[in-house]
């Protein structure tokens, strides 16, 4: 390490459409941020996930001033780190484009605990295009869904939102709001010409606005609607009592994490669901409605390894990210941190 720069950190969240790095100090001062695409070595490879995760961190490290080997270490939250052989095998690849900093790489399904939980240990549930739940323990024991995880996710609603409107346009099902949404959403003038386009004009309907019709319509009280978000609802709260179950917490409290955007940005549905579901199993369980952008699990991943104070410099860091605003898009919220029932 060049005389006069700082020990230098790393907290990284990769995932399969883009990849976020902070680069922090040892009291947990954040310096620098780097973004790009996806660094899943599933698609890419092992040396193309190793590339772009050496983009990201370089661009990091160049608002610092800083050069690679400033870097002491490196947390890593990766998509794709579903079994134990794969994170040595790309730990290898980062060292051969000359990543030589201490590291540690894990499943990404661990930032949500670590970003939102207040201790950093508890139980995670994270609902976007797909879903993942993980735990920690407070000895550090580790455990999650990983390829198991195989019902929920914006796909899936949004294919029981299509399959709604079809079954009411049928007559096998109940007649629903979402017709008018979903044809709103799409730009077609009846269900019928939207599955035409669907069978026969290629045209492939977005998951993300048939999303967003489904929940602005349950939150109207659409009966049908309701009943997909509660059922998503239902099956991610499964995921937390299952865990809570397999480690005998149901007399504890732990921390019962639910973060994403299906939980963030779709109204208070999901999560009540999600809730009640949690506390009949759990009473005593700590529900937190996390807006911390995963990263900052990484961060604090990084900072709970190597800060002398790691609370005070994860307090820290909670502070400067919020002055910089750089996850301010990522939050769904306002500063880093806020109103998540901390």
């Amino acid at each position: 390490m060049r005389s006069g720069t700082p020990k230098l950190l790393v907290g990284v969240d990769g995932g399969n459409t883009k990849t976020i790095a902070i680069m922090c100090d040892l009291r947990g001062r954040a310096l620098g941020i780097g973004r790009g695409g996806s660094s899943n070595w599933e698609g890419l490879g092992l040396k193309g996930a190793a590339d772009a995760l050496t983009e990201v961190v370089g661009q990091a490290l160049a608002m610092v001033g800083a050069r690679r080997e400033d870097l002491t270490y490196a947390h890593l939250g990766l998509a794709g780190m579903d079994w134990p052989d794969d994170a040595p095998k790309l730990q290898s690849e980062l060292a051969e484009a000359g990543w030589r900093a201490d590291m540690l790489l894990e499943n990404d399904s661990f930032l949500t605990i670590r970003a939102g939980a207040p201790q950093g240990h508890g139980i995670g549930v994270t609902a976007g295009t797909g879903i993942c739940a993980a735990i920690i323990r407070p000895d550090g024991e580790k455990y999650f869904y990983g390829g198991f995880t195989d019902l929920g996710g914006g796909y899936d609603t949004a294919v029981q939102t299509l399959q709604a409107v079809v079954r009411a346009e049928d007559g096998r099902g109940e007649p629903t709001a979402l017709t008018g949404a979903l044809l709103e959403a799409t730009g077609r003038e009846s269900a019928y010409h939207l599955v035409y386009a669907i069978h026969r004009g290629g045209y492939h309907v977005p998951h993300t606005a048939v999303n967003v019709a489904l929940f602005a319509t349950a939150g109207k009280g659409d009966p049908v609607a309701m009943a997909i978000v509660t059922r998503f609802g239902r099956e991610l709260a499964l995921c937390a009592t299952n865990l809570i179950r397999r480690y005998g917490l149901a007399e504890q409290d732990p921390a019962v994490i639910a973060a994403g955007s299906r939980f963030v940005k779709s109204g208070p549905l999901l999560f009540q669901v999600f809730a009640r579901e949690v506390l009949a199993v759990a009473p005593r369980a700590h529900l937190v409605l996390s807006q911390h952008p995963p990263v900052m699990g990484a961060v604090r991943g990084a900072l709970a390894a190597q800060a002398d104070d790691p609370e005070q410099a994860w307090q820290e860091a909670r502070r400067s990210l919020g002055e910089h605003g750089w996850l301010r898009a990522e939050s769904g919220g306002d500063a880093e941190g806020e109103g998540d029932g901390e």
